[in-house]
């Protein structure tokens, strides 16, 4: 039986907003494949104050958006500061002249126009600002919210991003993308499939440096908080709103990338997917013995993937 395709909704923040930064330019790139391209979604890492695994190696949001534009053969301007005193507003302002920004990550706590807000602190989000006045920045929200504004105190709190673990500067934002090449679908897959080998070799290393399990070991690792009961309830309500359903569209958007050319791989993704989906449907209920034993199936998966992964010759 095929896999039946997904059309819908699902926490792609970053990716949807490099792909309105890109159709400002005339550049029409599915948000699907920038996805794929960040490599922010392979792998897994273990969080070992929350007790669970987050489904991303070494590889964070505000690296991976860079890593796709290079890849789709973009130049682009990348800023961050390296002090919080204060937003870089008029910086902002003057780059929005020449066209928008995506900006981030956010702290959704202070995203005062999105209605739960109060709930979200500490969840990282990116937008795509295209107008600033004195008072108020003027944005797409891809979850859901455009053409909204907030006042820059609110928008400065947020994109100071305090609470968000992995951002590597505050007041982050790329803009002014521009295309000096446009690389041929094996350049463009070759290119994807050594950088995604990197993302795999530097989160292994990254892992055992700070002796933390990563990869298959981290979901493993996973599986037994789950059934010792020692997840936080910040892990458990990670699992039920966001962590599984997200992993399950990213697997099948690699499944889709990889299908043409390495069938092995993408029915590894698929699997994967099928996988994530069953986890949430557990995480949701509570099942926790149905839970562990997914997650050790979705180890499994993990491990062939990436064995199999690392012996595809990229050229």
């Amino acid at each position: 039986m095929g896999t039946t395709a997904y059309i819908g909704n699902g926490a792609y923040c970053y990716a949807n907003s490099t792909a309105m930064l890109l159709h400002s330019i005339g550049e029409k790139i599915a948000p699907s494949l920038i996805e794929v391209l960040t490599g922010v979604g392979l792998g897994a890492m273990w969080e070992e104050a929350l007790q669970f695994a987050w489904f991303n190696g070494r590889v964070a949001p505000d690296e991976g958006i860079g890593r796709a534009l290079d890849l789709l053969g973009f130049t682009f301007l990348a800023q961050g500061c390296d002090t919080t005193s204060a937003p870089p507003v008029e910086d902002l302002r003057t780059h929005l002249k020449d066209g928008p920004a995506v900006v981030g990550p956010l702290d959704m706590g202070m995203l005062l126009y999105h209605p739960n807000h109060s709930y979200l602190g500490g969840s990282d989000h990116y937008v795509l600002v295209y107008a600033a006045d004195d008072e108020n920045v003027y944005l797409h929200d891809p979850a859901g919210y455009p053409h909204v504004s907030l006042a820059w105190e609110p928008f400065g709190l947020a994109w100071r991003a305090e609470k968000i673990p992995y951002r590597r500067y505050p007041y982050q934002f790329w803009t002014r993308p521009s295309r000096q090449r446009t690389p041929a679908e094996q350049e463009l897959f070759g290119q994807a499939i050594r950088y995604f080998q990197t993302v795999y070799r530097e989160t292994e290393e990254e892992a055992g440096q700070k002796g933390l399990p990563c990869c298959e070991k981290a979901i493993r690792a996973f599986a037994d908080a789950i059934e010792q009961e020692t997840i936080t309830p910040e892990g458990r309500n990670h699992m039920r709103y966001f962590l599984f359903q997200l992993g399950a569209r990213r697997a099948l958007d690699y499944a889709n990338f990889f299908a043409r050319r390495l069938p092995g791989l993408a029915r590894l993704k698929e699997r994967q997917a099928q996988l994530f989906g069953t986890c949430h449907v557990h995480a949701v209920a509570d099942n926790r013995q149905d839970l562990a034993a997914a997650l050790r199936a979705l180890a499994h998966a993990e491990e062939q993937f990436r064995h199999a992964l690392m012996l595809v010759d990229p050229v």
